[in-house]
């Protein structure tokens, strides 16, 4: 038998990568990889301010609760409180024992999450019987702020007409 023995036509086939390809797959993950970092910035920063909203939305219902279970009188005898500001140096624990319904703020550590801060007020109506109750919360993180925010509002009306345990108001 006889081998035969081919001849080049030219130059033989390289094989594998130019350093240009290389260069441009490089390039093209780096940007992938910029776009899925700027998606996990920006699904952490949303995480972090839901965390804090639901906080403010529990923080915010034990206000309007604590609210709600004075009576009408306890409320019409101290309406009062401020609108939302940041003045959380004075405030007291949401959760401490001492918290009264006349120290129109308070504020929560939550674990994890970040401090909320709880304002609730009372102010009256056109009728001496009605009282409109508000309460607002909000984290106070760098990012969540207003994005973070709960508010609710209530009435309170008076409905207890014994002469002997008190009167309403009369009606204008």
């Amino acid at each position: 038998m006889k081998a035969t023995r081919r001849e080049p036509d030219g130059r033989p086939a390289e094989t594998g990568f130019t350093l240009v390809e290389a260069l441009v797959a490089i390039v093209v993950l780096t940007f992938g990889l910029m776009a899925v970092t700027n998606l996990m910035l920006v699904a952490a920063s949303s995480n972090s301010v839901a965390n804090q909203g639901t906080a403010a939305v529990t923080s915010a219902t034990r206000a309007m609760d604590m609210l709600k279970a004075n009576t009408y009188d306890v409320l019409d005898d101290s309406p009062g409180g401020t609108t939302f500001a940041n003045d959380h140096d004075d405030a007291k624990a949401c959760d401490a024992a001492d918290l009264l319904v006349t120290d129109w703020h308070c504020t929560d550590s939550v674990p994890g999450v970040g401090t909320v801060h709880t304002h609730w007020y009372g102010t009256a109506t056109g009728d001496p019987r009605l009282l409109h109750l508000r309460a607002r919360a909000e984290g106070t993180g760098a990012l969540s702020g207003a994005r973070s925010r709960a508010e609710f509002t209530s009435f309170r009306a008076c409905t207890n007409s014994d002469p002997v345990t008190g009167r309403c108001p009369e009606a204008p």
